[in-house]
């Protein structure tokens, strides 16, 4: 039955070869746009290596105090948020960038480093290629030690199991390599770097005994999601209690938000806490985007089909003489437009993939300015073949596009179908 409609189909393209590629063409091109727009979105909400678990991630990254906005001082990660540990682990995290020596010993590069704590590892699911996370010992020791990539680990030892146990030189102090972990990609920013080390090394481990809070640090929890709201409760609690014992109403701490609102509205006005408003216009802009994509190139192809419907009446005409069936037609019109959208989806699928392949270097700074970090180490991981191609966004798309095209081929369909016999007959010229 199939390889009959498919034959079918590939008849009438020989005999309607500009309509045909005209179909194929108006159903690649709204699959590709889909595509490329709901891929930005799954980049910035979906489980990517090595953030697996976004759907139980809990982000909090900016406070206010004294007029002065940054990111969330140690004070408060030590006395406000590692006691949330209770519900899962709990990280903190700061950027920085290292000038890191070659191997010749005369020239340098640059490299991201993320200064954090051993929970880093359990909340994001880093694969290991060689050795091992820095332990407790070494985070509280203040040990100059460090996780690298296995791009930097080849750029210095050749090797990722040849870097473990070796020193490496950054900013002029040696680093004893612990582990090496699989590279993440730009796209994830929250986890992308080429060194991680403890933050103790940096700061000396001391805990600031006074009150603060801004500092470096971004905070990252994994949690269930129906911790979340007692996770909220406690920092919104320690938020009155902090205005109250220092007197300052403007005191503001981000309350953590689960991963998918905060990548959405990566950029927040302090304060905000729900970000409801945010997430809505969000919404409302990339569905609108995407309504424009999908409804537009369907009323085209409708006007299309109903004009090429008007010229296929004396071929119906002929086959209601022969004794089909208006089902049986209409069921035939129906397979060659699926056919043609199959077709359309699939070269659709393949101009997303070289959309973003290939513009990868600009497509992302353009659409999601912002959201990733770039550096000169990250060219062959910044995009990878799990995030431009999951079966669920190509399949969403293309059933959104196929229902639309058998709709906008079915009404036409249905209307030149019921013409007499006689009438569609008279039609051939």
């Amino acid at each position: 039955m199939i390889k009959r409609y498919i034959r079918q189909t590939w008849a009438f393209l020989k005999q309607n070869k500009l309509f045909g590629s005209l179909y194929i063409i108006g159903t690649a091109i709204p699959v590709a746009l889909t595509m490329i727009v709901i891929t930005f979105q799954y980049i910035r909400v979906g489980s990517i290596y090595p953030e697996n678990h976004r759907d139980e991630l809990w982000i909090s990254e900016r406070g206010s105090f004294l007029g002065a906005v940054n990111n969330i001082s140690q004070y408060l990660v030590e006395k406000w948020f590692y006691p949330l540990r209770k519900y899962g682990p709990v990280t903190a995290i700061a950027n920085d960038n290292f000038f890191v020596q070659l191997p010749d010993g005369q020239s340098m590069t640059n490299a991201k480093c993320l200064s954090t704590d051993t929970d880093f590892f359990k909340v994001f699911d880093f694969k290991f290629l060689a050795g091992k996370p820095f332990t407790e010992s070494d985070f509280h020791s203040g040990r100059y030690c460090a996780v690298i990539s296995a791009a930097l680990a080849g750029q210095l030892f050749g090797s990722e199991a040849e870097a473990i146990g070796k020193t490496m030189k950054m900013n002029f102090t040696d680093y004893v390599v612990t582990g090496v972990v699989r590279d993440a990609s730009s796209l994830t920013p929250r986890t992308h770097a080429q060194v991680y080390v403890p933050y103790t090394c940096m700061n000396g481990g001391i805990a600031p005994n006074r009150f603060e809070v801004t500092g470096p640090y971004k905070i990252c929890i994994r949690a269930p999601r129906d911790k979340g709201r007692l996770i909220q409760k406690e920092i919104e609690e320690k938020i009155r209690r902090g205005r109250i014992e220092n007197k300052d109403e403007n005191l503001i701490v981000e309350i953590p938000l689960i991963s998918w609102k905060s990548n959405i509205t990566a950029v927040r006005k302090v304060g905000e806490w729900k970000d409801d408003d945010m997430v809505a216009k969000a919404l409302k802009l990339w569905g609108g985007l995407l309504i424009v994509f999908l409804i537009v190139p369907a009323l085209n192809l409708s006007g299309m089909i109903a004009g090429r419907m008007e010229d296929r009446l004396p071929e119906m005409g002929i086959c209601k003489a022969f004794g089909a069936t208006r089902r049986y037609l209409l069921k035939q019109v129906l397979n060659e437009n699926l056919v043609l959208t199959l077709m359309g989806g699939c070269i659709g699928l393949l101009i997303s993939w070289s959309i973003l392949v290939l513009g990868r270097h600009w497509i992302f700074d353009f659409f999601l300015p912002g959201f990733y970090t770039f550096t000169e180490n990250t060219d062959d991981v910044l995009l990878r073949a799990e995030m431009f191609f999951s079966p669920w966004i190509f399949l969403s798309a293309f059933m959104v596009c196929a229902v639309l095209n058998i709709t906008s081929a079915l009404i036409p369909a249905w209307h030149a179908l019921r013409a007499e016999i006689v009438y569609s007959l008279n039609q051939k010229k």
